[in-house]
């Protein structure tokens, strides 16, 4: 049996520059690289595409390069959120 998820990755997309660090150190496959915004084109930012799946390693926190990544605790009673909620220009969460 897996043991629990302790944190999660929150993405401040004003700080990820798109590099794809994070996508390539992430062993369960559960980030992307994203365009933003309605157009099918543009700048590429990084997104938790599947919460549910993610390991809670910080891996991709340790690896990214402009400190884009924080890792949000989650508790034992907290369901795990939509995975929009963890993107995010600004702070506010409790990060690890």
């Amino acid at each position: 049996m897996n043991a629990p998820r302790k944190a999660l990755p929150a993405i401040d997309t004003a700080r990820c520059t798109g590099c794809g660090w994070c996508v390539a150190v992430c062993a369960p496959h559960v980030l992307s690289l994203q365009v933003q915004g309605p157009q099918a084109w543009g700048p590429k930012r990084s997104r938790l595409h599947d919460a549910a799946a993610c390991t809670g390693c910080a891996l991709c926190a340790v690896r990214c390069p402009f400190d884009a990544i924080r890792m949000v605790r989650v508790g034992p009673s907290h369901a795990v959120r939509d995975d929009a909620a963890l993107s995010h220009t600004s702070g506010g969460a409790a990060v690890v």
